[in-house]
């Protein structure tokens, strides 16, 4: 696992999608990734100091600092016509500071989801997950055709 990666930031990624798949089209899209940040906090507001002072980079620190303060957007405003159970999740998934984010174990048991979801029959990872190959390394057309071969051994799988 790379340090200081967290189930957090996956819960980040996963709130993302959903608010992706609430609107059609990405949430925080920026060109890079200051521009990204200032869509991220004209969405979320500033961060409190308590969230401040969980963030390690000075600079990090010090450049959110000197933004002017920004108030939430209600997640109902951005997403009118969605699921509240929904949208409190989201709340929850897309929360600044990753200490108060949503747990995966509490996201997979919440409200939205219970129709998905079983205590029973959640299979756990053994061992963090790990690639036989380095797919950074691979051109672009083996990585197609190799993504390609698994879909189709996954839906053969899936028919059988």
């Amino acid at each position: 696992m790379l340090e200081g990666y967290t189930k957090s930031i996956d819960i980040w990624s996963v709130g993302c999608i959903l608010a992706e798949m609430l609107s059609n089209r990405p949430i925080f899209p920026g060109k890079h990734y200051l521009d990204q940040l200032n869509h991220i906090l004209g969405i979320l507001g500033s961060p409190s100091q308590e969230d401040l002072n969980c963030i390690i980079n000075i600079k990090a620190r010090n450049y959110l600092l000197s933004l002017p303060l920004r108030c939430k957007v209600p997640w109902n405003r951005l997403f009118p016509n969605a699921d509240p159970k929904a949208l409190d999740l989201l709340d929850k998934m897309l929360t600044f500071n990753p200490h108060k984010r949503i747990e995966v174990e509490e996201a997979l048991a919440h409200p939205y989801l219970e129709q998905y979801y079983d205590p029973t029959d959640e299979p756990v990872a053994e061992a963090p997950f790990k690639f036989d190959m380095e797919l950074d390394d691979l051109p672009k057309e083996t990585l197609k055709e190799l993504i390609f071969e698994e879909t189709a051994r996954f839906n053969t799988v899936c028919r059988s």
